[in-house]
């Protein structure tokens, strides 16, 4: 086949979805473009959680459903000007690739629409809103149907530190397990020349700061990987007053789930005490579970991919992500697997991480994501 015209095609959506990116649950005219080129191929849409929808291309009711996913959301971010386009809308860029992810499941799905003949499979587009900032979308989508008759998943993520032309992928945990917390500390404010008289929530702050770090080497096995990392801080209002509030937010991440539990327990036995201290505290915390590939759906990963890329190029012993993913939601309802796309190019010096500021990346890896998607599903 010459997929030439689905290569140009890919980098199309990608640069219109690059220069218009949307933060979670507001990517209105993000989903309403998608849309449109879903319906010019033919797919069957259905509206799921706010500004999600998922797309089917049926082709027989004896075969089963494998559904693909992308996220549709931006970051809260004013982008340097990049290398090709830049992000016209204010505070919003697409500095972690989701206008690639969505680049990718649409030129799959023209790939698709194009050779359905050869479809193995009914196929389904998942394009979740809001997976950054752990606002997940995933388990909202899951609660309105999304993956109701599908029988596998199958997820991706582009790393420009892994050059274009590779994946990586490996059996079981793919991603940690991680929680992001905001903690409000309410003392009582003195002048600083009267300590005595007030209640310090910006030394309470500290205190737990370095307490949150203590809990890691005191109560982890240093073989386990695990983080709790503090990384906002905010409190005072002149400097003479002792601070009445503070607030810091970080995250908490690991790749086993009893560790999990274990810096969960610990961390909520520091905020006790600075109750216990006389301070009034308020904790908000949410997360996503670490992804865990299924094996036959791995094995079926590194098949495809092999076919494209050749087997050299699939990496299986790369380290999981210590970052967090709301894939891990889908994978947990449905058999499935998750990989990342190298979309990096050190030769030409293309090799920035995640959320990099502009974000600069390989479009070749567009057809190379939508060519193991099309593989999945027969083609």
């Amino acid at each position: 086949m010459n997929f030439q015209h689905y290569n140009e095609l890919g980098i199309n959506f990608r640069r219109f979805l690059h220069i218009h990116p949307e933060l979670g649950r507001e990517e209105h005219v993000t989903s309403d473009y998608c849309q449109l080129q879903f319906k010019k191929l033919g797919y069957k849409i259905t509206p799921c959680f706010e500004t999600g929808f998922y797309a089917d291309l049926y082709v027989s009711p004896t075969l089963p459903t494998i559904a693909f996913r992308a996220d549709m959301d931006a970051l809260p971010a004013d982008e340097k000007p990049g290398v090709v386009v830049c992000s016209q809308n204010p505070g919003a860029a697409h500095l972690c690739g989701h206008d690639l992810h969505m680049a990718i499941g649409l030129t799959a799905a023209a790939i698709m629409a194009d050779h359905r003949r050869y479809l193995t499979a009914n196929v389904r587009f998942l394009f979740q809103p809001s997976e950054e900032m752990f606002r997940g979308g995933a388990e909202s989508m899951i609660a309105e149907g999304c993956l109701e008759g599908v029988s596998q998943v199958f997820g991706l993520h582009n790393d420009p530190q892994i050059d274009c032309g590779k994946i990586a992928i490996r059996h079981g945990v793919m991603s940690s397990n991680g929680d992001q917390y905001k903690l409000s500390i309410e003392g009582k404010s003195s002048h600083a020349a009267a300590p005595h008289l007030g209640l310090d929530a910006l030394s309470e702050s500290v205190r737990l700061l370095n307490a949150f770090k203590a809990i890691v080497t005191d109560h982890i096995d240093p073989n386990k990987t695990a983080l709790i990392s503090t990384c906002m801080l905010k409190a005072g209002e002149a400097p003479n007053i002792l601070a009445r509030s503070a607030v810091i937010e970080g995250s908490i991440r690991s790749f086993d789930t009893a560790v999990q539990k274990t810096l969960k327990e610990h961390f909520m036995a520091e905020i006790e005490t600075t109750e216990r201290h006389g301070f009034t505290t308020s904790l908000e915390m949410m997360g996503y579970p670490a992804i865990e590939n299924h094996d036959g759906e791995t094995d079926r990963v590194i098949t495809a991919a092999s076919s494209i890329l050749g087997s050299e190029n699939i990496l299986t012993d790369y380290p999981p992500m210590v970052g967090s993913e709301d894939f891990s939601y889908f994978i947990k309802q449905t058999p499935g697997a998750f990989f990342f796309l190298g979309s990096g190019d050190h030769a030409n010096g293309i090799s920035n991480p995640l959320h990099s500021n502009p974000f600069i990346t390989n479009e070749a890896c567009i057809l190379i994501g939508a060519r193991i998607f099309a593989k999945l599903a027969g083609i």
